[in-house]
């Protein structure tokens, strides 16, 4: 789980940094994400045939959990270089509310007080981010919309995850996001110049950063408590935020940073509600 927030904290500061330094489409920085992760998935998972790369780009969930991945991991990359690495995190990280409640309906889980109460926070606390500036009322722009969208379209690809690994190798539910989120970047890549030999190297970096911070936090999930490793993933927007602080000089209001600290408490309420469950009965997506 450490590997993880390492490898996720470094992709999101990186690919601000390509965006809103060196000029780089995100779309650049999606497409290598997707097809460095194929050449990780074919080493680590091919030779033990843990992967179907052709059940990856043909199973009816396969390709739901691919297009869907597609769209959220490029809702934020896209908003990262405008909202901020730590604004577009928080805001993204929302999608833990959004799947609590769309597996009530799908998956016959039970919505507890504690969920509704996290859902509350949450929401009151992107209410309070989306303000522009100090002393405006909150204002939702474009990209802010976007962000939200992306969470909830990552809640839905956690829900389509937890059928999928009753059934799926964790190789084949990861090659089907990097193939269908490759498809999706590469239309608009063509619209960019190609980027530079430092650029390459950078947006190489991010990828493999990007797979690191996947596996671990599937491996982490396949031997920690639930409850145990999405406290772990949790401490993901503070070090991101922390990360685009200090390196991009990003700020937040009071009411913004009160608005953060509400959208993690909600969060963190979601992730704890659920019963501590063992190795076994982990997740593997």
């Amino acid at each position: 789980m450490l590997i993880s927030l390492v490898g996720f904290t470094a992709m999101a500061l990186l690919v601000k940094h390509l965006g809103s330094t060196r000029g780089v489409s995100p779309w650049w920085a999606l497409f290598f994400r997707a097809s460095i992760g194929m050449i990780v998935v074919a080493v680590i998972y091919g030779p033990g045939g843990k992967v179907s790369f052709k059940r990856a780009a043909t199973g009816r969930l396969l390709v739901s959990r691919g297009v869907l991945g597609a769209i959220g991991t490029a809702a934020y990359y896209t908003t990262l270089p405008v909202l901020g690495a730590g604004k577009a995190t928080l805001i993204g990280n929302t999608w833990s509310i959004w799947a609590a409640l769309m597996a009530v309906p799908l998956l016959g889980e039970v919505l507890t007080m504690r969920k509704i109460i996290g859902l509350l926070l949450a929401i009151a606390g992107i209410a309070l981010i989306t303000e522009i500036e100090k002393g405006h009322a909150a204002h939702l722009g474009m990209h802010e919309m976007i962000a939200i969208g992306g969470a909830l379209v990552a809640a839905c690809v956690v829900v389509v995850i937890r059928q999928l690994t009753r059934t799926e190798t964790s190789g084949t539910i990861f090659a089907s996001q990097c193939l269908y989120a490759g498809l999706l970047a590469l239309p608009f890549c063509v619209m960019h110049p190609w980027p530079g030999l430092t650029d390459v190297a950078l947006l190489t970096f991010a990828a493999l950063a990007a797979s690191c911070g996947q596996l671990g936090m599937t491996e982490g999930f396949r031997y920690l408590p639930v409850s145990v490793g999405g406290a772990f993933q949790m401490l993901l927007p503070l070090l991101i935020t922390a990360g685009g602080c200090l390196l991009f000089a990003e700020t937040f209001t009071l009411m913004q940073s009160l608005g953060a600290a509400l959208i993690l408490a909600g969060c963190h309420g979601v992730v704890a509600s659920g019963k501590a469950k063992g190795a076994g009965n982990a997740p593997k997506g």
